[in-house]
């Protein structure tokens, strides 16, 4: 598609993670120039700029964790460390000149559909205004740290700091560290700290399934191969997407298809795999009883690692049970009266996951806040677009998270969409589109139905669910049935409006 005609339109695209450079790139890819991109930071990059705790890396492959119009040879394991993630992306943005379309330390704040103009106004924390035609949110679910509400926070006299926001001039070696929480942030940088410190301790809540990482170094004649056998890098990509498809078996009760089964029989299932890595590194019974989930897998994000147990088990390593009741001056209080003592204290919490484009307010038709549309949980058609609120698109939304796979490939089968919707917006010499209430209906109650059936609606918490229960982060099925919902935009789901919103559209019907 060409969208060099539509060039009239400008289109915003707030944040530089993978998201939003997908974007970007996919529509200068396509000849759309009037664009620009508004980052909080000084740096492209997300998720990838800003965690940079020791062991960050990521969990899917390296091969299938990159764009697919731009894929790379040299990655140097099978599985990329965050440095290698954060200089691709760097790479990208010099490829594409992106640093030049960026606004950066800016953080827009609200945002506001004005029906006169048809036009989004944004402001950034500084009171800047701007106009502009279409926004991208590419803000995903990760981005903002989770600090639980524990009594004394403020209290205690050492460096305190959530591992999203790591602060490197710290000396860790040789002394007393807790860490609360043990998520997949935690189980990374747990064994890095560990090798160092004098005493860890680490305060869990409830255990984590843990599945084998098997990271490997790749070789200079795999290297080579990758980079010169025309078509290797996007069989191998293939290769790697279908037999993460196969682990989805194990979060859904109902679909099985029977080529994915087929394959389940020659990989094997999580579950043997999760299994199998329990009995061969945790032998002590007292261990296994504190280190034993009680919940279905993948009720919880499940940890890849093949080193978290190992370091679980360390004679400098205790596993705290206890529930915490405050932080003191000198380190933590459990529920028990014991006060464990620490010279740093760090947050292995996570993120703020299901708020997700906090900490905009955003004002759409008929002064609608979306704070209140999204009051029960965040919702949105394909995990794109929303009612009463035109020309706005979200990536990495809701409910399009996956508890396998590449989140990149969900990114780019959203920005394909986003991009369908521009043209069509062309095409009907349209000012603004937005998804009818009846197609949003539609589209909830089959993510209601699906979901029901899946393990994340099992009794267990996790990042993947609201405060009420509500799952508002995952897609209930296969991702590459959702690429196949994505692939052309549906016309026919939308309201296209020409000038001022019509009263059939402010209707929503």
């Amino acid at each position: 598609m060409n969208l060099s005609d539509m060039n009239d339109k400008h289109i915003t695209i707030i944040g530089s993670g993978f998201a939003g450079l997908c974007m970007a790139t996919q529509l200068i890819r396509h000849g759309h120039k009037n664009f620009q991109i508004i980052e909080k930071m000084d740096d492209l990059g997300g998720t990838w700029r800003d965690n940079t705790y020791p062991g960050c890396a990521c969990d899917v492959p390296s091969h299938l964790y990159s764009f697919s119009f731009e894929t790379r040879s040299e990655w140097s394991t099978t599985f990329p460390t965050r440095d290698e993630i954060f200089a691709y992306i760097s790479s990208i943005g010099i490829k594409y000149g992106l640093y030049d379309k960026t606004r950066f330390n800016s953080e827009i704040t609200s945002a506001r559909f004005n029906e006169n103009t048809n036009k989004w106004i944004l402001t950034d924390q500084n009171g800047v205004t701007s106009e502009t035609d279409i926004i991208v949110s590419g803000l995903g679910q990760l981005n903002r740290p989770k600090i639980p509400t524990i009594a004394g926070h403020d209290s205690f006299t050492g460096p305190i700091f959530h591992s999203a926001r790591w602060e490197h001039q710290h000396e860790f070696e040789g002394k007393r560290i807790g860490i609360i929480g043990n998520g997949p942030s935690a189980a990374q940088f747990i064994p890095e700290i560990a090798k160092i410190s004098e005493q860890m301790t680490v305060f869990q809540r409830s255990p984590c399934h843990v599945v084998p990482r098997n990271d490997k170094p790749y070789s200079a004649f795999q290297k080579f191969l990758f980079k010169y056998v025309p078509g290797l890098r996007r069989f191998y990509r293939g290769l790697i997407f279908w037999s993460l498809e196969v682990s989805f078996l194990s979060f859904n009760e109902n679909k099985k298809p029977p080529f994915l089964v087929r394959l389940l029989s020659l990989s094997g299932s999580l579950e043997d795999r999760i299994n199998e890595q329990f009995d061969t590194q945790v032998k002590d019974p007292k261990m296994r009883e504190i280190l034993k989930p009680d919940y279905t897998i993948g009720c919880k994000r499940v940890v890849i690692s093949d080193e978290y147990y190992p370091a679980l088990l360390r004679d400098n390593v205790h596993v705290e049970t206890k529930h915490i009741d405050q932080i003191t001056a000198n380190g933590i209080r459990t529920k028990d009266g014991k006060e464990h003592k620490f010279d740093i204290i760090i947050y292995g919490t996570g993120f703020e996951s299901t708020d997700f484009l906090a900490p905009m307010e955003i004002e759409g038709r008929n002064k609608q806040s979306l704070n209140t549309a999204w009051r029960d949980g965040a919702e949105a058609y394909l995990g794109i677009t929303l009612p009463d609120f035109p020309n706005l698109f979200i990536l990495y939304g809701p409910n399009t998270n996956l508890g396998t796979n590449s989140i990149i490939f969900m990114i780019e089968s959203q920005v394909n969409y986003v991009l369908g919707a521009i043209v069509a917006l062309g095409n009907k010499k349209a000012a603004t589109l937005e998804i009818k209430k009846s197609s949003m209906a539609g589209f909830a109650d089959y993510l209601k139905a699906r979901l029901s059936t899946s393990v994340w609606a099992r009794d267990c918490d996790s990042w993947y669910k609201n405060e009420s229960g509500k799952i508002t982060n995952n897609w209930p099925d296969f991702p590459h049935e959702y690429n196949e919902k994505t692939a052309k935009f549906d016309d026919e789901a939308y309201h296209f409006e020409t000038g001022k919103a019509s009263p059939a559209a402010v209707a929503g019907e």
